[in-house]
């Protein structure tokens, strides 16, 4: 399993995948790749390095719902944007610096 990566900025970047940009149809509207989780965002690329086909998702003013079972491997995130847009993120619960963002 890839390590997580921590990043200057105070972020992390780990493997994920995210839910609800439309541009995106692809697994039932899921993308795999990378997620650099910060206070102020989350950034989806398809590559470690954050470059490849970046899309924010603004974290100022979002609600959040962490959607996990105990025993659940990966874990869920709902977000709705302060404008009103809805999206998940997922990523495996190893990851504990990127759910420790969340709460």
């Amino acid at each position: 399993m890839p390590r997580a990566r921590s990043n200057a900025d105070g972020s992390v970047t780990v493997p994920g995948a995210v839910h609800g940009f439309t541009s995106i149809d692809r697994e039932n509207g899921w993308i795999g790749g990378w997620l650099t989780i910060s206070d102020e965002k989350v950034v989806h690329t398809i590559d470690r390095e954050v470059k490849v086909l970046r899309r924010t998702v603004p974290l100022e003013g979002t609600t959040f719902e962490i959607r996990a079972k105990p025993d659940a491997q990966y874990v869920t995130i709902a977000l709705t944007t302060a404008d009103g847009r809805d999206f998940k993120i997922n990523f495996d619960r190893f990851y504990d610096q990127a759910l420790a963002r969340f709460g």
